[in-house]
């Protein structure tokens, strides 16, 4: 019997690298789960938007689109009508809300019921080897120090409703740890690609950069001393891959994360941000902007709502947007890599430090002026 994958979130940050490298270094056959942004697409035309334009005949061919939404309350039922189970051998779910604004219920809606109606597909699926969950390292919430991979469950609390609803998805695939084979592989923040500095998502740490550019970050929460765990979307690519595909362990969960001592300080974030954005834009060097104060949570808080009052609806989005994530910078952690590590011994040795990439990412935002799609 051969291969066939079903993944879900194709198009995004990680989805669409992992489906690349998936037709290009195995002989799997891919169905795609596809919602909203490639369903009215022919499967050439989707191919050539969101997968590089792998329009081969030889790729095509292992290539098979599916219509649904995983918030469908009939979308196992629809799958399996479609024959789907009995050709199903691995998972990957990656589709998920990333927003951090939500409200909890919207964010449970999609998060924890999507991955719940896919839960019950796979168990439909006679055939299945393996499942992968794409997670985030922020299901440790508030929690502080270290965090280890094997300590799933805290009562610590969230920033945010993204982090919450994680959480609770994260719950589910545990439970299933029985009847499931299935692993969880945590990221920590997406920065963009370590060659090009290439970024398909623009989120939360770009748009700070944005803030910067723009003269609007006159401050930020947290202590000059934290450590801003940022990864490249290639070697988080790449870590994923090797894990699901050729380490594969069923009931472990993964940190794929940079570490401590391959990322900036807060402090270092700033400066190093400052630092590029003189080097790539003179006329902004000459603007003289001041570098944001680091500062307590309450005081941010008080600019924000500050913010918040302008009529400005960029600044306004922008602010809101960066209220979600901003606050977990007082919350310190480092992140155990341990089961990671045991898989993939030379993983920390391979990953770069931010510093040898970061400049790339700052270049690559302004040149397409943080939005434009690649």
């Amino acid at each position: 019997m051969r291969s066939t994958i079903l993944i879900t979130g194709a198009t995004g940050m990680i989805g669409r690298c992992l489906t690349e490298k998936i037709l290009d270094q195995t002989d799997m056959w891919v169905v795609l789960l596809v919602h909203k942004q490639g369903e009215d697409l022919s499967k050439k035309d989707f191919v050539k938007k969101f997968l590089n334009n792998k329009n081969s005949p030889d790729v095509l061919k292992r290539i098979e689109i599916v219509s649904g939404d995983i918030v469908e309350p009939q979308l196992s039922k629809k799958l399996q009508l479609s024959q789907l189970a009995s050709k199903i051998t691995h998972v990957f779910h990656l589709a998920a809300s990333t927003r951090f604004d939500l409200d909890l219920q919207v964010a449970r809606s999609i998060n924890v019921v999507g991955t719940q109606n896919i839960l019950e597909f796979a168990k439909q699926c006679p055939n299945l080897l393996q499942f992968g969950f794409a997670s985030t390292a922020y299901v440790s919430g508030k929690r502080t120090g270290t965090v280890m991979e094997n300590e799933y469950r805290h009562s610590d609390g969230f920033v945010n409703s993204y982090e919450q609803s994680k959480y609770e998805a994260e719950e589910l695939i545990i439970k299933h740890w029985d009847d499931i084979p299935a692993a969880i592989y945590r990221f920590s923040t997406i920065i963009g690609d370590s060659q090009t500095g290439g970024v398909s998502h623009f989120t939360a740490p770009h748009q700070s950069l944005r803030l910067m550019h723009l003269g609007l970050a006159s401050m930020i929460p947290g202590t000059p001393e934290y450590k801003v765990d940022l990864i490249p979307t290639d070697y988080a690519v790449e870590t994923t891959f090797q894990l699901f595909i050729n380490k594969f362990q069923a009931s472990t969960l993964y940190h794929i994360v940079s570490g401590n001592d391959k990322s900036f300080t807060l402090q270092e974030m700033i400066d190093e941000s400052y630092k590029c954005l003189a080097n790539f834009d003179p006329v902004w060097e000459k603007r003289q902007y001041p570098k944001p104060v680091i500062t307590s949570e309450s005081a941010f808080n008080l600019f924000l709502d500050s913010a918040k009052q302008a009529k400005n609806p960029f600044i306004h989005k922008v602010m809101s947007a960066m209220q979600h994530f901003a606050h977990q910078l007082n919350y310190p952690k480092e992140f155990d890599m341990t089961n990671t590590i045991l898989a993939l011994p030379d993983y920390q040795k391979q990953l770069p430090h931010i510093g040898e990439y970061y400049s790339r990412v700052v270049k690559y935002c302004l040149e397409v002026g943080w939005g434009k799609k690649i």
